[in-house]
């Protein structure tokens, strides 16, 4: 992690600001808002945060799924095929809400890593869009049949989910760019 991003994010952790985007009016409860992209992990959650000051794409994605009925916990863990991030799962309450759970894992750039979780933000958008994936199984059903309809080489991906991570990283590194040039 570079010193900017640390410093930055003890910033955030000292003012309370923790999560990324802003949630819809209706999940105000007692003046508390509530997020529907969530993490356990101190550092993950200063990580979504400073993603969604830095680029506007991902504070697009946040967005979107605050003002759906999805919850979307973003935590550390494994995932196959030598992935850095990947959409492990999906489950529901039974009252019409779906919780997607993404792994991520360490040992990359921070800005690597956001563009990574806005990349499975993204297809977490897509699940979210289609109602009939509700469990863990359909999720695998409902990306084999979008690989088998488009021809795609590559299992479970799609353009917009690779365009939506190459647009956070651009973003963020942009924005560093511009805020925080390097001393001459």
């Amino acid at each position: 992690m570079t010193q900017i991003t640390r410093q930055l994010m003890v910033g955030l952790m000292m003012t309370g600001l923790v999560c990324g985007a802003r949630p819809t009016r209706a999940d105000d409860v007692d003046g508390e808002t509530i997020k529907h992209v969530r993490s356990s992990n101190a550092s993950i959650v200063a990580l979504i945060s400073l993603a969604g000051q830095q680029s506007k794409t991902f504070r697009g994605l946040t967005e979107t799924i605050d003002a759906s009925s999805g919850i979307v916990y973003v935590e550390t863990g494994q995932c196959g095929r030598a992935v850095q991030a990947c959409l492990v799962s999906v489950t529901t309450d039974g009252r019409g809400h779906r919780f997607l759970q993404i792994h991520v894992t360490n040992g990359k750039a921070d800005w690597d890593l956001m563009g990574s979780i806005g990349h499975e933000l993204r297809h977490a958008i897509e699940v979210l869009s289609n109602p009939t994936v509700t469990n863990t199984a359909s999720l695998f059903y409902f990306y084999q049949h979008l690989d088998s309809t488009r021809g795609v080489l590559t299992p479970f991906e799609t353009e917009a989910a690779v365009g939506a991570g190459a647009a956070v990283r651009a973003e963020v590194q942009k924005y560093r760019r511009l805020n925080f040039p390097k001393p001459e």
